[in-house]
């Protein structure tokens, strides 16, 4: 979304940490709705594009990603 500033879009932000909350809680693949070949590498993309978007979110979700016990 662009106003003054880029940011994620706060559905977008929220969706993104309702999926690495609920793998964290259970097995990843149960989230990979879309079959991503590697979601795991998915994840991370989207992460990574928050954290440089908007930093302070991003990093909160980078520790709720590191949560997360891949098989």
């Amino acid at each position: 979304m662009v106003n003054e500033l880029v940011n994620v879009e706060r559905r977008s932000f929220d969706e993104l940490k309702a999926i690495l909350h609920n793998c964290a809680r259970g097995n990843p693949e149960t989230q990979n709705r879309d079959k991503h070949a590697d979601f795991r590498a998915h994840l991370r993309g989207r992460v990574a594009w928050v954290e440089h978007v908007a930093p302070v979110r991003g990093a909160r979700l980078r520790l709720a990603f590191e949560r997360i016990v891949w098989d």
